[in-house]
């Protein structure tokens, strides 16, 4: 059956007016405890959201940590057992004890060179090397004998100076009282 505009109106149109007003005026239509209602409400379920979703959040970082975490332990774990099948090689342990060791089979002949300049850098001595003397060394025996040795430097000469006896504070010597008279008290 066909209805027409008029057939839903229904009687005398009416009824499309009332409920055009109902629901057409949007949030103007609402009285101020309704808005306040609905501005409750909302703040509501606002707050009733926010916990579970700022845990929400911070599961997932900490799960996001966890697996790298996890995946840089597995990657050690690989290192670690393949550093121990190596060393179940008796030619790799023979090589790493000649190595870390020193140790040499029997019947060779160890070596060791030693660079005295292994240490030293641009301009500068190699290290355990002395200066050549100054002097000759009949020169220096001698003046060693009858030159009087200098007296030493003190290692820290404020401190020194700052505990001199002259510099040290003394506590003044307190006034000598006055000594009452011997003789008969005053009338």
């Amino acid at each position: 059956m066909g209805t027409t505009a008029r057939g839903r109106r229904g009687r005398g149109g009416s009824a499309a007016t009332a409920s055009d007003r109902r629901g057409g005026g949007g949030l103007s239509s609402l009285t101020t405890g309704q808005t306040l209602t609905m501005a409750l409400l909302l703040v509501f379920l606002v707050l009733t959201l926010a916990m579970p979703l700022r845990t929400f959040a911070e599961q997932r970082a900490e799960l996001a940590k966890t697996r790298e975490n996890i995946a840089r332990m597995e990657e050690r774990t690989r290192q670690l057992q393949a550093e121990k099948d190596r060393f179940s090689d008796p030619g790799y342990v023979k090589e790493q004890a000649r190595i870390r060791l020193g140790l040499v089979e029997e019947g060779e002949t160890p070596f060791r060179i030693i660079d005295p300049a292994l240490g030293a850098g641009p301009g500068e001595e190699p290290v355990g090397a002395e200066a050549p003397p100054a002097k000759p060394w009949y020169a220096q025996l001698w003046d060693s004998v009858s030159v009087p040795p200098q007296k030493e430097k003190p290692a820290n000469p404020a401190r020194d100076e700052a505990t001199r006896p002259d510099r040290l504070p003394t506590v003044p010597e307190p006034a000598p009282e006055p000594q009452p008279d011997a003789g008969p008290p005053p009338q």
